[in-house]
């Protein structure tokens, strides 16, 4: 289906690479204004924004830098934000994430604080902030990027299946409260992505298994995925187009799940 959210402003976490980046380029196409936010080197933030200058993107783009680590970075990220967008954003896709790997005798606390200030202490400061702005104009749409992990659990990943499940609880509640307002909120499930976080894994069993990167595609593809490849970010970045679209309005409070039948096992 057609998607056409001109005029709308996004910001979209996470969004120098990977998921993020594809999800800003998705919005861009669809006439959305983008802001783009994450941890970069600042002499590549020109070709980021580069990339955006195209004559088929109808809106502007802008880049904060950005560290979620304290709440007090993306407190000040959001007035820098509102400072320049006074009347708030329209869509907020809460993206950026860390992995938080570990089994529980060996995840230090750093390590968890660390994971539930990336994973769940931003969203939820992003969107107290945008939230009533939304609530004011009678419109608004806010994506939060859980996993199929905040589905089920997996040894080793105690930190990163915590905050994903909460980040459907938190999305629910969200939805609530923004049902009379126009405004939705939903977490996108997604499993296996072909992108940078789900490459490193293969990379890292290529390594041990002594193997090469393809090799270890094929074993990561027969033992992880159903359908025997990885998620297109595409298939992603399409879903959260929908979401955004006036046909997607009644959609809200939903954990939705893009894995390639992983769960369904």
């Amino acid at each position: 289906m057609s998607v056409n959210l001109l005029g709308r402003l996004a910001l979209v976490t996470g969004s120098t690479t990977g998921i993020g980046l594809g999800i800003a380029h998705s919005l861009a196409s669809k006439g959305c204004s983008v802001i783009l936010t994450g941890i970069i080197d600042q002499t590549l933030v020109s070709g980021l924004l580069s990339e955006f200058t195209r004559d088929d993107y109808k809106g502007r783009v802008h880049f904060f830098p950005s560290d979620f680590l304290e709440i007090e970075n993306v407190e000040t990220f959001c007035q820098d934000v509102l400072a320049l967008y006074p009347d708030g954003i329209d869509i907020l896709v809460n993206n950026a994430g860390v992995p938080g790997r570990g089994l529980i005798e060996n995840v230090s606390t750093k390590l968890w604080q660390d994971t539930i200030s990336v994973n769940l202490n931003a969203p939820f400061v992003l969107t107290r902030a945008f939230f009533p702005l939304m609530k004011k104009r009678g419109w608004g749409r806010i994506i939060n990027m859980s996993s199929q992990m905040g589905q089920v659990g997996e040894v080793g990943k105690l930190a990163y299946c915590t905050t994903k499940s909460a980040l459907i609880g938190f999305s629910r509640v969200v939805a609530l409260e923004g049902a009379q307002f126009g405004v939705t909120c939903n977490a996108i499930c997604p499993g296996f992505v072909d992108a940078p976080m789900c490459h490193s894994i293969i990379e890292k069993q290529a390594m041990e298994k002594g193997i090469t990167f393809e090799e270890s595609k094929v074993d990561f593809l027969k033992e992880r995925c159903p359908n025997r490849r990885l998620i297109p970010v595409s298939d992603i970045t399409e879903l959260i187009s929908f979401l955004c679209s006036d046909a997607g309005s009644s959609m809200t409070g939903s954990p939705i799940l893009v894995d390639g039948a992983y769960t369904a096992r």
